[in-house]
């Protein structure tokens, strides 16, 4: 069965929850600009550790450690493109491992992760289209030519950079999910409409469209002004927490496993079609969306 059959036919899949704040609430260290891809080199027992754990609680969907093997972060600390290369083979590999492992009756599936390829809360660092579209077509090609389900286009904080990294992943032939961060208005950290960056992102032919790394309350009101309108396939995954640029991160110590199910159920009945975790989220909040599954529609 392929990636997009399978969420044709599911009444909903389960995407892993967060890495980065996973690997550092383990202990291991995460240090910018490479966050989750110093484990690779250093600690990658961690990912498969944790990569197992979220297909234990029931995840669908395992996210490899890419989200920072680019050439372009790579070379920020002295590393090579070829060494960028190795880790995101080495990446997909961690994600089999945990896989093998484990070795589940059901189906999981590899989803490729590609980031903003500067802070993903600074927009205005983004570079321009052309250079991001080359690393982005480098990095695409590398995890499509490493065997990943789908690509996941993750937390795109401006429309130039996600037209850029849709078209470098689509390239590729694989199915390509397209998720975007919002500010605390509701926009892109851009300023730009969601809306309106949705449709022009839709227009490439991507399989689905996303929003992730955002309070939950904004994925639910963007929900409420625009589910009559969708028509691709959604994928979200929210934070256990708030972060805006003038007061960092906070934590809503409201957001439990629990309570998220709860939210997320409110979210299946929206249209979407792939729930998962980001930022602060925990193999138990996993394990709840799987429980969720298990109750009537």
């Amino acid at each position: 069965m392929s990636f997009i059959s399978a969420i044709q036919q599911a009444r909903f899949l389960i995407l892993d929850g967060a890495l980065g704040t996973e690997l550092a609430r383990r202990g291991i260290a995460i240090e910018l600009p490479l966050w989750s891809a110093n484990a690779i080199l250093y600690n990658p027992q961690a990912i498969v550790a944790i990569h197992s754990d979220y297909i234990r609680a029931g995840a669908d969907i395992i996210t490899t450690a890419t989200f920072r093997t680019d050439s372009l972060t790579f070379s920020q600390v002295g590393l090579s493109e070829r060494q960028a290369e190795e880790a995101t083979f080495r990446a997909v590999e961690l994600a089999r491992e945990a896989i093998a492992d484990i070795h589940p009756s059901r189906q999981i599936w590899i989803a490729g992760s590609i980031a903003p390829l500067a802070d993903c809360y600074e927009p205005e660092s983004a570079p321009d289209f052309n250079t991001a579209l080359r690393i982005h077509r480098q990095k695409a090609q590398w995890l499509a030519d490493a065997g990943v389900d789908f690509a996941l286009l993750e937390t795109m904080n401006n429309l130039s950079e996600a037209r850029a990294a849709s078209i470098a992943a689509l390239e590729t032939g694989l199915p390509v999910f397209t998720s975007f961060i919002l500010d605390e208005s509701g926009a892109l950290l851009s300023g730009e409409n969601i809306w309106s960056a949705m449709n022009e992102i839709k227009t490439l032919g991507v399989s689905g469209l996303g929003i992730n790394c955002t309070h939950h309350s904004l994925i639910s009101n963007f929900l409420e002004k625009y589910e009559p309108k969708l028509d691709l396939p959604l994928i979200l995954y929210a934070n256990a927490g708030i972060y805006s640029r003038r007061n960092g991160w906070r934590k809503d110590p409201n957001f439990t496993p629990q309570n998220y199910a709860r939210i997320a159920a409110n979210w299946l009945k929206s249209g979407a079609k792939i729930i998962g975790g980001c930022c602060g989220t925990t193999p138990d909040f996993i394990k709840a969306l799987a429980d969720l599954r298990k109750s009537p529609v």
